[in-house]
């Protein structure tokens, strides 16, 4: 009868001890599930990022939301701008999209070494602007914070003065100065343009 008594208790400590393991496994699932809800949010933000003490980029957003995990992630879900400045103090670009992800990830540098670099996603009715009339719109664009370079792999539009330039693939500095459409498909004269659609 007492053995029987043991392997009775026995058998209610093992269901016991199967049961614990199971509560543990749901709230694992459940603070993995935590890990996806921001950590940091913040409204009507604005940022400011310097060198040699004087502001370089100004970055403005509806909405910031920041991960914490690995590595930081930020999450920009009702748009941005960014004006990027110059030596004399005044705007040379401006960047603006519907959203935007920031993270950092390993890439290769010039000389051939993986470095860690903080890049910019921007997505959806993206259009950069620079001081001398010439505006790109594309649907995304990196910006490489660091090197600061802007990249696209996707169909882009220039729109200039006087002509309009279509292709695939753009590289720029940040200040939009220096550019190239990697493949051309396009390419319009403003002046022949309007003087076709009047005719």
């Amino acid at each position: 009868m007492i053995k029987r008594i043991k392997y009775i208790f026995l058998f209610f400590i093992v269901i016991l001890f199967f049961s614990a393991c199971e509560n543990d496994i749901s709230a694992v699932k459940k603070f993995s599930y935590y890990q996806d809800i921001p950590s940091e949010i913040a409204r009507d933000v604005e940022m400011m990022y310097s060198d040699s003490l004087k502001v370089r980029v100004i970055v403005r957003a509806p909405l910031l939301e920041r991960f914490s995990g690995a590595s930081l992630v930020e999450e920009f879900n009702e748009g941005l701008e960014v004006d990027f400045i110059g030596e004399n103090l005044r705007p040379t670009s401006k960047l603006t999209a519907n959203k935007a992800k920031k993270e950092t990830i390993n890439i290769k540098d010039e000389k051939g070494r993986f470095v860690r670099e903080p890049i910019v996603v921007v997505q959806e009715n993206v259009i950069l602007a620079n001081a001398n009339g010439d505006t790109l719109k594309t649907e995304e664009l990196v910006w490489f914070e660091n090197m600061g370079k802007l990249e696209s792999e996707k169909f882009v539009t220039i729109i200039k003065p006087e002509e309009i330039i279509y292709g695939y693939g753009f590289d720029t500095d940040k200040e939009f100065s220096r550019w190239r459409i990697r493949q051309v498909t396009g390419r319009f004269k403003v002046d022949q343009f309007k003087k076709d659609f009047q005719d």
